[in-house]
């Protein structure tokens, strides 16, 4: 017998098929509309960790100048000040003030490639990203901190959690990448797709330092946080601030200017 196709219709009887009402139908419709939408859809953590990158080196370079404060209790504020320019992910750092810090230049070329010129010993010298826990040049950002300019190549990403305004995302060490923190924990805005708070965990999972950054403003599609502080809480919460002091975008900077010779005057 051959099958017949199923017709609704609005009747009593069917010539194939069950039997629906008009009602019926319409109820049918209104809940098949109402069914929740699939997340399968929604963005891993190594995706996020991704577009984040992506977002923070969209521009062809940049130039900022910030004025830094140290604080550590029972001490009197030390400020510093320093320009930075920054092509995708190489970084030249000079510092501006005080007096015995002016001239200190700082070159990121990669994560596993920093060089430091100190104008004292009128020398330049390597320095490993992952070579010491302490601070950078009386800072609480580590060498590490320093060097790492994105982080998805470096870190594995799990979604812990995510709302309208904001990713949660916690990142391990991919197997094979040095990295002296057991692990990170990123608040990730979506508004900016970059992060208003980062925790940093060493290896026994202990929480040792947090950054916030805030003050976003943007030039056309780049955007960037006006202010960022680091706080290290295995020092008694001893903190640097970065305030920024100017932003330029797109300025053309020449490749040449992240070189070992631009170090030395």
């Amino acid at each position: 017998m051959q099958a017949c196709a199923i017709r609704f219709i609005v009747a009593r009887r069917a010539v194939c098929g069950p039997v629906f009402s008009l009602k019926a139908l319409l109820w049918l419709a209104v809940s098949m509309l109402l069914l929740p939408v699939s997340t399968s859809s929604a963005a891993s953590g190594d995706e996020v960790l991704a577009m984040m990158d992506r977002s923070s080196t969209r521009a062809k370079d940049q130039f900022f100048e910030y004025e830094l404060i140290n604080t550590q209790a029972g001490r009197e504020p030390k400020v510093m000040a320093l320009k930075v320019h920054i092509k995708g992910e190489r970084r030249m750092t000079e510092f501006l003030a005080p007096g015995d810090m002016k001239g200190t230049k700082v070159l990121v070329r990669a994560r596993s490639e920093l060089y430091i010129y100190l104008p004292a010993y009128n020398k330049v010298r390597r320095v490993a990203s992952h070579s010491t826990k302490g601070g950078f040049l009386g800072t609480t950002y580590s060498n590490e901190d320093i060097s790492t300019i994105t982080f998805a190549e470096v870190y594995s990403g799990s979604l812990l959690s995510e709302d309208e305004s904001q990713w949660v995302v916690e990142a391990k060490p991919r197997e094979g990448n040095k990295a002296i923190y057991g692990k990170l924990r990123f608040t990730i805005r979506k508004d900016y797709v970059q992060p208003s708070e980062i925790q940093y965990f060493n290896a026994k999972g202990e929480h040792i330092k947090t950054e916030t950054r805030t003050e976003y403003s943007c030039q056309g599609d780049i955007c960037n946080a006006g202010v960022m502080k680091m706080v290290d809480h295995s020092r008694g919460d001893a903190a640097t601030e970065f305030q920024r002091r100017q932003w330029e975008v797109n300025t053309g900077i020449e490749d040449s200017l992240f070189s070992k010779r631009n170090l030395q005057p």
